[in-house]
């Protein structure tokens, strides 16, 4: 028969397994928006990521390109290895934290237990783990290339660590199990923060180990725990670099060098806790001389080299954080910035902002998500109880009041663990409202610690089955069964509902997108984005995978921050050219960088003879027809000189204008190269960001690009350009397969995409009977007519973006079947009317107060002649806004056009306005 430590083994590598497994088949095959692109591009480069930096990530990462490069061809799959392996590791120590905390209420040698007893302690193990491994937010950072599935791992790794040390700790080994935490705790370190919140729950196995308790004896392990929590944080990862930044980095080889010296004298006298103590400190420090390969990395100035902490001064200001600002433990409603403040005004007091947010929000919404179910993907949805019928939940509570009555010592070990690296992270951090996305990956700790509870709760069935049957084969019977219910009714539906929506395998979407971003630039292009989704997935694409390395990528958040725009200025990343700015390096280095004061100032650009009859030659000499050229407002006007006014973005005292550093480094980009490289803006890069060139820009592809072609309205098209890019160039990977799940923002994204599609449909249809010259597929160019072009293009965006079944937004669909109908496709546009009428539908069934959807269908009835549905809907809107004389007139042409059943006359563009 089997012993304990063998059975045991078996079933954590099977718990391992097959939260393996299913992590592998739910995996980004490459990778994911936010950090991911970055931490993979930092990986395959060996770069300096955002603060406070990853290391041990960092050369995880590397480990892993190489190690699985005979096997896996991508790159971002690769480093997403690291995730799947990691998180499973966790579920296994999950599994294992629960026997052993199982065994410690028992009392008893496992190899004692009886049948029933074996089953359900290991069964409580296996729920418990694969409550973890199933739950919403840790699955979500299992399958992609970011820390926190990593940060798991060693939370769960000192978590079981300090319960072997329980058992082994009046041994002559126990102190070295001690020892073994304290390095794991150095190293993770170079991953995440995080894992150091479960300091003070091991503290408390450490008391109620060695102590018996009194509540002096309680008060004492809180002072000196929490003095031991801050030398090693502020005080090792902080203040230790601060002091070798301001007096030598010497000192910090002397202090290395005083700890072995202490270890060397306390081991030789036998200074038993003094000798455990400096050792531990020295581990700590030896776990995290990680970051230093942040600052050597950084001084061999890698293409990505974020805040460059090639010194101590910088790598100080790092590991601080100081790039984003400082957040006070109070006030609650700290932060000045107008949408904080708004939000601000919905609450009485900074203890109810607290309270409803910070907590009830912020917290308590993201633990029902993954013990309740959760109401949707999008930003703020709630707690759905239909999805896990709350059965997790139930279970839990249960395990935790069970587990307190049993052994409330290493309950309130779990509680610490649950509350540290819960609620008391926002207490710490002090989130604003609104947040840029959801953050309850942030909280998985504390799920962690639930998971346990509910692994304990299946126990806890089967001992309250115990108190009334007495027969051990019945007792095996109970055993089974209440293991199975948490088996199905817990892990297994928990599977159910959460599979699809974490299901990555087939979503390309992040790396398409950032691959269509770059083809859209010519070579050697300036490109500013806007954010994290528009310039991570750019790096990974150019680091990672060597694509369009020759774009330069200016951040316009990081165009604020001296670094980013010194390294644009004079470095050639992969012999990527310069970026010519009239900023001195004096002046990046020194303090007036940043807010500057500004007037009202017209630019004046003239365009040289050079560009006149280089790439814009063509244009010129059509300058009276240029049929390459559209523009929805018809108005567009080649210049001799660009010309326009660029105003303040910001408003001081005194009425004095200011402009933000990313104003400027804008303003010098484009005028100190617009004429030697193309320059271009994200279409994500919003109006306020663009100084006021607007005028100027020409739409190819997904980005805005600088032309001398003044132009008003919808801005001006090259429909060459254009055609090429949508039609021939750009990926759409699965953006049509029924099968794979998008989130809410990639269905925004998706979104886009579509009304790009429009776009250049609109200015084919703005002129049906004309001929465009355009390039297919296979290089060769031929004159088409615009109708059968815009049916093309309408064709291309309905075939290969998103899918019908899942939800867009109607006013494309609208547009894209009023557009059919425009160019004489009356049966392709009756084809998207069922889908029409169902997104209307739901809409209004969503928002009954909202009249758009009832107008937007009903200008498609219009369009495809339907007047007599039409007829009403108008009326019905007209009587509810009276004052609107469109809405009115609209009404009387349907009465005419019922009454002589006349064609439609239907414009191309919806409204966008009822009054």
């Amino acid at each position: 028969m089997l012993t304990h430590k063998k059975l045991n083994a078996y079933i954590a590598l099977g718990v391992y397994a097959i939260a393996q497994v299913v992590y592998l088949l739910t995996v980004a095959p490459t990778f994911s928006f936010w950090d991911c692109g970055e931490f993979i591009a930092v990986a395959n480069t060996l770069g300096v990521p955002h603060p406070p930096g990853t290391p041990i990530f960092t050369m995880m990462g590397r480990v892993f390109i190489i190690l699985f490069a005979p096997f896996i061809e991508d790159v971002g799959l690769r480093v997403n290895l690291i995730s799947t392996i990691t998180a499973s590791l966790a579920v296994m120590l999950t599994y294992l934290i629960t026997i052993r905390l199982i065994r410690l209420y028992r009392g008893t040698d496992p190899d004692s237990w009886t049948l029933s007893e074996k089953i359900s302690a290991y069964g409580a193990g296996v729920v418990a783990g694969l409550t973890l491994a199933f739950s919403d937010s840790f699955w979500f950072n299992a399958v992609e290339a970011e820390v926190y599935a990593s940060s798991m791992f060693f939370n769960t790794v000192v978590v079981w660590l300090m319960l072997r040390w329980y058992e082994y700790a009046d041994t002559e080994t126990g102190d070295k199990w001690l020892l073994l935490i304290a390095y794991a705790f150095g190293v993770t370190l170079g991953v995440h923060l995080q894992a150091l919140l479960a300091f003070f729950a091991l503290a408390l196995i450490y008391y109620f180990r060695r102590y018996e308790f009194s509540v002096r004896g309680f008060a004492i392990l809180v002072v000196v725990s929490s003095l031991m929590f801050l030398v090693i944080y502020p005080g090792i990862v902080q203040k230790l670099p601060q002091l070798m930044r301001d007096t030598s980095p010497m000192i910090g080889v002397l202090i290395v060098a005083a700890l072995i010296y202490a270890v060397y004298y306390t081991h030789q006298n036998k200074m038993r806790l003094a000798n455990l103590v400096s050792t531990a400190l020295l581990l700590i420090i030896v776990g995290y001389s990680s970051m230093t390969m942040v600052m050597l990395r950084s001084q061999a100035k890698p293409p990505i080299n974020e805040n460059a902490p090639a010194t101590f001064e910088k790598l100080f200001s790092y590991l601080n954080r100081e790039q984003y600002g400082d957040y006070p433990l109070f006030k609650r409603r700290w932060s000045n910035d107008p949408d904080h403040q708004r939000n601000y005004q919905k609450y009485s007091s900074d203890f109810d902002f607290f309270i409803k947010y910070q907590v009830a929000h912020l917290y308590l919404r993201y633990f029902g998500w993954q013990f309740i179910g959760r109401a949707g993907d999008e930003q703020d949805d709630g707690v759905d109880w239909s999805k896990l019928w709350g059965i997790p939940f139930a279970v839990g509570i249960f395990g935790a009041i069970y587990h307190f009555r049993r052994n409330w010592q290493m309950a309130l070990m779990v509680t610490a663990l649950l509350l540290l690296t819960g609620v008391f992270i926002n207490i710490y951090t002090n989130p604003p409202e609104p947040q840029p996305r959801e953050r309850d990956y942030v909280y998985v700790g504390s799920f962690f610690a639930f998971a346990i509870w509910v692994g304990i709760g299946i126990e806890a069935l089967f001992e309250t089955i115990r108190e009334s049957v007495k027969e051990e084969s019945k007792l095996t019977v109970g055993a089974i069964a209440a293991c199975a219910f948490g088996l199905i009714f817990i892990n297994a539906n928990m599977l159910r509902v959460n599979y699809h929506s974490h299901d990555r395998s087939g979503n390309y979407v992040p790396y398409d997108y950032a691959y269509n971003l770059l083809m859209s630039c010519e070579k050697d292009a300036v490109l500013f984005t806007n954010g994290d989704n528009d310039t991570f997935p750019l790096w990974c694409l150019q680091e990672a995978y060597g694509i369009r390395q020759d774009v330069r990528v200016c951040n316009l958040s990081l165009a604020n921050t001296d670094w980013h725009v010194w390294q644009l200025k004079n470095e050639e990343p992969r012999g990527a050219k310069k970026v010519k700015m009239n900023i001195s390096d004096r002046e990046l280095n020194s303090k007036e960088f940043g807010y500057e004061p500004w007037r009202a100032k017209e630019v004046i650009l003239p365009v040289p003879e050079s560009v006149k009859q280089g790439e814009y030659k063509a244009y010129y000499e059509e300058r009276a027809s240029a049929r390459k050229l559209s523009s929805l407002s018809g108005n567009y006007t080649l210049v001799d000189t660009i010309r326009w006014t660029m105003q303040p973005v910001l408003q001081g005292p005194n009425n004095q204008g200011y402009i933000r550093a990313q104003d400027r480094v804008v303003y010098e980009v484009i005028t100190n190269n617009l004429w030697e490289r193309p320059i271009y803006f994200a279409m994500t890069v919003s109006e306020s960001n663009r100084i006021g060139i607007d005028e100027y820009l020409r739409m190819d592809g997904f980005a805005y690009r600088v032309v001398p072609i003044k132009s008003d309205g919808y801005g001006v098209v090259d429909k060459e350009i254009m055609y090429d890019k949508l039609m021939n160039v750009f990926r759409y990977t699965n953006l049509n397969n029924p099968s794979v799940y998008f989130d809410e923002n990639t269905r925004r994204l998706v979104s886009n995409y579509r009304n790009v599609f429009l776009r250049l449909a609109s200015e084919f249809a703005s002129d049906p009977n004309g001929t465009s010259r355009v390039r297919e597929k296979d290089g060769t160019i031929r004159e088409v007519s615009n109708r059968d072009l815009a049916i093309a293009v309408l064709d291309k965006s309905q075939s290969d973006l998103l899918d019908p079944q899942k939800e867009s937004d109607f006013r494309l669909t609208q547009a894209a079947l009023r557009m059919y109908a425009t160019v004489g496709a009356k049966e392709k546009a009756l084809e998207l009317l069922p889908q029409m009428e169902k997104e209307a539908q739901s809409l209004m069934v969503k928002n009954p107060q909202d009249p758009l959807p009832n107008f937007y269908l009903a200008q498609a009835y219009r369009s495809l002649g339907e007047y007599q549905k039409a007829l009403p809907i108008f009326q019905q809107l007209a009587s509810l806004y009276p004052n609107d004389p469109q809405l009115k007139q609209e009404v009387e042409e349907l009465k005419r056009l019922t009454s002589t059943a006349q064609p439609q006359d239907s414009s191309i563009l919806p409204k966008e306005k009822l009054n």
